[in-house]
This record gives structure tokens, sequence and C-alpha cells, in this order.
């Protein structure tokens, strides 16, 4: 679904194909351990980039909204198509992500 080229050799891959190998660098303290994702033709390092993430502020509305009903007595869920409209808003940011991001060179691992 969705095929991206390789920055490396320019073949269209996609997410489900990628293969993993270990990282010769020692993972951080937050992590468990490094695996660098790689292309399954000519084995380059390759992670998702781009600036398709900045569609993820489109879930914001529908964190927020969930976080007022936590903390505030009042029912904001019933106001009419409010929870509808942020929940479409969030699926449009995922789509987004998936469908505009693109791979880059890892040249960090």
């Amino acid at each position: 679904m969705f095929p991206k080229n390789c920055p490396w050799c320019e073949q269209q891959i996609t997410l489900h194909q990628l293969g993993s190998r270990p990282s010769k660098r020692p993972p951080k303290w937050y992590q468990f351990s490094r695996n660098a994702q790689v292309c399954p033709y000519c084995s380059g390092s390759v992670k998702l980039g781009g600036k398709a993430f900045r569609f993820l502020g489109l879930v914001a509305p529908l964190f927020i909204l969930t976080l007022l009903q936590l903390f505030i007595d009042s029912d904001l869920l019933s106001i009419k198509y409010l929870t509808e409209s942020f929940s479409v808003l969030a699926a449009i940011g995922f789509l987004g992500v998936y469908y505009f991001s693109r791979f880059e060179k890892n040249e960090t691992v």
C-alpha cells in the first residue's frame, strides 16, 4: 500500500517490505534495542521522514477534548457532531502522515 521510493536505489518499496538489522551504535538510555530499517533491494538504511508528521496536529483537538472530559465535570462529548468532526480530523491526520511521508537516508546508523 502506498509505495514509496528508496532514497538509495530509487526502487519502490512499502513499509511492510522493510527489513531490520542491528545498529552499530549502542542504544541510548531510553531505548531497549537499536534496530535500523533497511531497504530489501540495496540494504541501505532508511527512516520515515519529511514534513508529513505535521498532519498529527489534526489529532490534537480530539485529544484535548478527551482530556477536558476527564478533568472537567461538564459533558462536552454530548455537543452535536463535535466528537464526530474531531474524529474525522484525526483520521485525516493519520492518513495524511501515512500518505505524504517519504523515506529518507538514515546515515546515523
